[in-house]
């Protein structure tokens, strides 16, 4: 099957259409535009970031590298160490994330470049990619999110699967009530998700639940933060 051609989006930004899941990776409504909003400054690692304060990162979702792109960014700028481990189990080839160019979305030019650099043409179904960038350290884990491979605890979580209807597997209670264990006093989880099934399940795991505005194109989103 021919590989699906790079779509542009409300911004500008290009993202890319799952022929498995029948949806986008990134909203066509902008797709950088809602990685920040989402991630970035509902989920409080930018301000996190823009404090100097050291930040763990760990997202459900690696997928086009678009949010640990833009997270590394932020933290170049303001020499603030960033570390993130991602979750993925289909990365795609290195040309194909290359296609994209996020790289001049972003202040710091060279970071895409040492992102693909450490990312193989052909990826593996399992193992662990690292990257170490000036203050931001990557872990790229491939595999099964729901052996749960990640180590510590951390002061986001981004909650960026498919939907709970392509990727139901990634929103279950247990699995939800896993990254909730998984987050450090005060840390906060943020998905663009404001299903009510994924609210209740995250309440239930004892995080406090608010709605938040969403991005271009959707009234709401969900972040949910530890007392």
């Amino acid at each position: 099957m021919k590989a699906p051609k790079p779509e542009a989006t409300g911004d500008g930004s290009l993202t890319l259409h799952h022929p498995d899941y029948g949806q986008t990776y990134h909203s066509r409504h902008g797709a950088v535009t809602e990685s920040r909003h989402v991630f970035l400054e509902q989920g409080g690692v930018g301000e996190r970031l823009r404090a100097g304060a050291p930040t763990r990162v760990l997202e459900v979702g690696f997928g086009l590298g678009l949010n640990f792109l833009l997270g590394a960014d932020l933290a170049l700028a303001h020499d603030t160490v960033f570390d993130y481990a991602g979750l993925e189990c289909a990365l795609l080839p290195r040309r194909r994330l290359a296609e994209l160019d996020y790289g001049r979305w972003l202040a710091h030019h060279g970071l895409q470049q040492a992102l693909l650099a450490a990312l193989p043409e052909q990826p593996p179904a399992t193992g662990c990619i690292r990257m170490r960038h000036g203050t931001v350290h990557l872990e790229l884990l491939l595999g099964d999110a729901t052996a749960r491979p990640w180590q510590g605890r951390f002061h986001a979580v981004w909650l960026d699967a498919f939907s709970p209807d392509a990727n139901p597997e990634l929103w279950t209670e247990p699995f939800l009530a896993a990254l909730a264990d998984a987050l450090l006093p005060g840390g906060c989880l943020s998905t663009y998700s404001a299903r009510g099934a994924v609210r209740r399940a995250l309440q239930a795991a004892g995080l406090r639940v608010e709605k938040r505005p969403g991005p271009p194109g959707k009234r709401e989103m969900l972040r949910a933060w530890r007392d």
